[in-house]
This record gives C-alpha cells, sequence and structure tokens, in this order.
C-alpha cells in the first residue's frame, strides 16, 4: 500500500498534536485563573486597602483639628478667626471622608461580573465598611455634642461626655482594624489560590507533556520497529554489497515504500551482479575499465572512433626464441603468461589500457578518459620504467622453471613510446569488434619499439612523447634523427633512462655533446667522445653505435646533402 509511511508518521503527529493542544489548553486555563486571582488583588483589594487607609489619615487629622477647637474653647481670650478656619478645616475632612467612604464602598459593589467566587468575602467587607462608616458617623456626632457645649459654656456637660468620644473613636479604630485584617486575609487567600493555580498549571503541563512524550515514543516505536528493522535490512545489505558481496539479498518485511525500496535494491544488486560477472568474465580478455566503458556506454560498442592525443606503448621480450626452445607448449605458455602479468601490472599500476597481446609483444595506451588529458604521456614513461624493473622478477622465474642453465639466457626487454593524435575507438567486423586506436603515432611506436636493436638501448621515446612528459624525476637523452620505414619525415628519439641503468646526467650530457659533433661531421671529435662516454658509462650500447658510424663516415664519409639522419630499413 503506497503512502504507508507517510499516514503512520502522520498519526504520530497528530496525536503528540493533540496532546500539546490538551496540555496549552489546560496550561492557559490554569494561568487564566491566576491572572484573575491577581487582577482581584491588584484591581480590588489593594485598591480598597488603600481607600480605607486613606480614610484613616484623615480621621486622624480630623482629630487633631477637633482637638484644637477643644483648646481654642478653653482659652480665655480666643481668636475668633482661627476657631472659625479650624471649624472649616474640619467640616472639610467630613465631608472628605464621606467621600471616601462611598468610592470605598463603590469599589466593593462594581466587583467584574466573573467573580462570583468571592461574592460571599465581599459581601463579608461590605457590613465592615458600613459598620466603620457608622462608628464614625457615631463619633462625628459625639464631636459635634461637645463643641455645642463648649460653645455655651457648658464645661461640666464637656467633661460628662468627652469619655463618650474616646469610646466612639475606639469603636471606629477596632472596626478599622477588624477590616484590614479581612483584608489581608484576603490577599492571603488570592495569594495562596494563585500560587496553588500555577503550581498545579505546571505540574499539569509537565505531566501531559511527559504524557505526549512517552506515548509518542511507544507509538513511534510500535509504527517504526518494522520500519527499522527493514532499514536494517538495506543497510546491512549496502554495506555487503561495498564490501563485494553481490550475492546478498535483502527480504521485503513490510508492504510500503521500504518494501518498494528493498525490491528496487534486490533488482539493483541483480543488475549489478550480472555487470560483475560480464566485467569479470570479459575482463580477462579485454582490460576491465573498456568493459566497463562498454557497459556503462553501450553507444561506445558501436563502430567508429574520434580523434584524440594519446600515447601508445609496445614491449616486446628479447630471447623469447631462446626460451620457447627449451619448454614444452604447456611450460611456454604459462611463461609467456606470467610475462604478460608482469608488464600487465607495469601498465595497470600507472593507469594504462592493455590493448593486444601480440605474441610476445604486448600493445597498452593512455589518454582520455582512462587519464587526464595531460598525464597520459608521463603514465606511459612511468610504466616503461616500471616494466623494465619487474623483469630481474620474471629472470628469477625462468630460472625456476628452467635451471641454473638458464641465467645465461639473453632475456631483455625493447620497448617503444608514441604520442600523437589517434583513432580511437572501436573497429572489426560484424562479428567481431576491438576498442583499439590506430593512426600514425601507433606505427611510430612500434617501429621505436624494434629500434632499440639498432642502439642497444631498453626504452626509446618519441619527441612528442619526450615534449609532454611533467614528471622532472625522469631523464632523457637524445639518441638520434631517425626515419622509420614508411614514414619520409626524420623523427627526433630520445632514450628514457632507467635509474640503474649506468649513464649520470654529466655522461649524459657529454653524449648529447658528442652527439652535437657528430652532426656537425667532426668524426674524429664525436668519435673520441662517445668512447669517453662508453668508458664513463663502464658500457653504452648507444655510444659504441656511434663511435663505430663515426669511424665509417671518416673513412667513408657522406654526401655533402647528408642531414645527418639515420634511416631505418627494418621494421
Amino acid at each position: 500500500m503506497r503512502f504507508n509511511i507517510g499516514f503512520k508518521i502522520f498519526s504520530i503527529a497528530a496525536f503528540l498534536v493533540a496532546l500539546m493542544i490538551g496540555a496549552a489548553f489546560v496550561s492557559v486555563k490554569l494561568i487564566s485563573d491566576v491572572k484573575h486571582e491577581l487582577d482581584i488583588v491588584s484591581e480590588t483589594q489593594l485598591p480598597v486597602s488603600e481607600a480605607v487607609a486613606q480614610v484613616t489619615v484623615h480621621i486622624l487629622e480630623q482629630g487633631i483639628l477637633l482637638q484644637r477647637l477643644f483648646t481654642f474653647a478653653q482659652e480665655l481670650n480666643p481668636d475668633p478667626s482661627m476657631i472659625e478656619k479650624t471649624r472649616g478645616e474640619y467640616e472639610a475632612f467630613r465631608i472628605q471622608i464621606g467621600l471616601e467612604f462611598e468610592a470605598a464602598r463603590k469599589l466593593l459593589t462594581d466587583r467584574p461580573k466573573d467573580s462570583h467566587h468571592h461574592t460571599t468575602i465581599y459581601d463579608r467587607l461590605l457590613p465592615g465598611l458600613n459598620e466603620i462608616e457608622a462608628h464614625y458617623r457615631a463619633y462625628q456626632d459625639e464631636a459635634e455634642v461637645l463643641i455645642i457645649a463648649l460653645d455655651v459654656g457648658g464645661r461640666p456637660t464637656f467633661e460628662a461626655l468627652l469619655p463618650e468620644l474616646a469610646l466612639a473613636q475606639d469603636k471606629v479604630d477596632q472596626e478599622v482594624a477588624a477590616f484590614r485584617s479581612a483584608l489581608e486575609r484576603l490577599v492571603e487567600v488570592a495569594a495562596q489560590k494563585a500560587n496553588q493555580d500555577e503550581i498545579l498549571a505546571l505540574q499539569v503541563n509537565v505531566g501531559l507533556t511527559l504524557l505526549a512524550i512517552v506515548l509518542g515514543l511507544l507509538f513511534a516505536a510500535v509504527i517504526t520497529k518494522r520500519l527499522v528493522r527493514s532499514v536494517c535490512n538495506l543497510v546491512s545489505g549496502t554495506e555487503a554489497v561495498e564490501a563485494g558481496d553481490l550475492d546478498t539479498s535483502v527480504p521485503r518485511t513490510t508492504h510500503d515504500e521500504i518494501g518498494s525500496l528493498t525490491d528496487s535494491f534486490n533488482h539493483m544488486i541483480g543488475e549489478l551482479r550480472l555487470k560483475e560477472r560480464i566485467k569479470d568474465t570479459f575482463g580477462k580478455y579485454l582490460d576491465p575499465r573498456v568493459v566497463t566503458r562498454l557497459l556503462d556506454s553501450p553507444e561506445v560498442a558501436e563502430q567508429g572512433g574520434e580523434r584524440r592525443e594519446m600515447t601508445v606503448m609496445f614491449i616486446d621480450l628479447k630471447g623469447f626464441t631462446s626460451i620457447s626452445e627449451q619448454l614444452s607448449p604447456n611450460e611456454l605458455v604459462r611463461m609467456i603468461n606470467r610475462f604478460f602479468n608482469h608488464m600487465t601490472k607495469a601498465i595497470s599500476d600507472h593507469d594504462g589500457v592493455v590493448d593486444k597481446f601480440m605474441g610476445d609483444a604486448v600493445m597498452a595506451f593512455w589518454g582520455p578518459p582512462f587519464t587526464a588529458p595531460d598525464a597520459h604521456a608521463t603514465l606511459a614513461c612511468q610504466a616503461a620504467l616500471d616494466a623494465v624493473s619487474h623483469l630481474s622478477k620474471f629472470r628469477e622465474e625462468v630460472v625456476a622453471e628452467l635451471g641454473e642453465s638458464a641465467r645465461d639466457l639473453d632475456i631483455d626487454l625493447r620497448i617503444g613510446i608514441s604520442t600523437g593524435e589517434m583513432i580511437v575507438g572501436t573497429v572489426g567486423s560484424d562479428v567481431s569488434k576491438s576498442y583499439t586506436v590506430i593512426g600514425d603515432p601507433v606505427n611510430l611506436g612500434a617501429r621505436l619499439e624494434g629500434a632499440n636493436k639498432v642502439y642497444g638501448t631498453h626504452i626509446l621515446v618519441a619527441d612528442e612523447t619526450r615534449g609532454e612528459v611533467t614528471d622532472e624525476d625522469l631523464q632523457f637523452r637524445e639518441i638520434d634523427l631517425l626515419r622509420v620505414k614508411g614514414k619520409v619525415q626524420p623523427v627526433r628519439v630520445f632514450e628514457l633512462v632507467s635509474p640503474d641503468g649506468g649513464l649520470d646526467p654529466a655522461a649524459c650530457q657529454e653524449f648529447e655533446r658528442a652527439l652535437a659533433d657528430y652532426r656537425a661531421r667532426d668524426w674524429e671529435k664525436s668519435e673520441a667522445a662517445f668512447n669517453v662516454v662508453d668508458a664513463a658509462a663502464g658500457e653504452d650500447s648507444a655510444s659504441q653505435v656511434f663511435a663505430e658510424r663515426a669511424a665509417h663516415l671518416r673513412k667513408y664519409p657522406p654526401r655533402p646533402d647528408w642531414d645527418g639522419v639515420w634511416v631505418l630499413e627494418e621494421k
């Protein structure tokens, strides 16, 4: 069933969202209750407390004015204006206190519509406020009686009623204290309620969040158990493929997208397994990279090609005839296969492509897409030196196969390397094809391999190859100007000097100076110089060849138009 994974994930997410919404709703409700309690305290209780405190202060101030009026009445010559002023201030306080009682009462009666929970408490405060006001009125009446008694000279009456005034004052103070105590209890109750609601909100929020996490993890574990198992199977299969095990197969355990992915994975592995078997089989007949290119790009198999600058190399085994005379056919095949193993390793270790085996010879090439465009000449030269280094091990294998008598066999290598623009592509008939390179540089490489016989060298490279080499550690010396068979234009040829070839840079430079004297027709000087190089190197076949040529040309000078080019008649 398609989209099962998405539906399962959506179900988990929806459940968690529902729980979180519930937690948020409860939290908001409890926080709203906390806010309501704090609003009652800040908007009603505290203002009422401040109003009653203000009334108390004004009553005290009014009492001070009353005491001042009593003092004026007992003086022998009171100042009428001071009495009048004090009496006016006294009356102003009485009016203001009355207004403040009304304002405090309004704060209690105008409570919020949703404060039903506190209606009883407010109803208890209102009678207390009324009691304060009633006792204050009684206090006012007693004070008026005393003032009148003093005005009319009723001193005995004043002294008789004075205790009543003090008693009225005490009752006012008692009611104010009782009212304040009630207000303090209300504030304390509201604070406790707000604190409890806050704690409850935190507990509910934490509880629902933990519940959401636990249930979410539980549901996720239940739902994803099979998915994880399938994914683990895919991971194990992928790791097995990375390790080279293409026979692995992942079982399908679900009917969702993971199951479809498992089928696709198994199909992909089947294709890789088939391709690998093809590569393994045909890789024994063609270079594995050529097989891979043919499999990945089937259009390459179509007949045709393209021009590219590449490098080609020919390797020929010297002494093969002597070896073949001493071996049976099967032993000879095993021996030549060993030689090809060594040469193939040297070529492949330097990114070369083995094109074909020709008797006891190997043809290989370098160039895009198998190497970088500017690296093919360098890689070919490095492979040639590596091939020469493999020769000693191959000689030991021949001795192991034929016995100690084989140590006298003249087993050696001749290598020709050429670089230039050549055709690379698929050539052949409708029933047999080959991915190869053709062109004039290929023919030149084959001729240079044979030219080694003339100079007694191991590796000869064309001038263009020498110019393309970027490895400064590779040592070359110019050998000759050759006109090979089949070409009109001469080619400047260089020897790639092996590190253990016995020639140091100074000897190579001396050889090139001797070569310049040779081309300048200074036969005696060049012959002597070539002999010096031969002696310094212990034995240098190329120097010996040129010394013999110089001696011959000294006796039999060439024609005036001689250009120093040696014509190579043999292939």
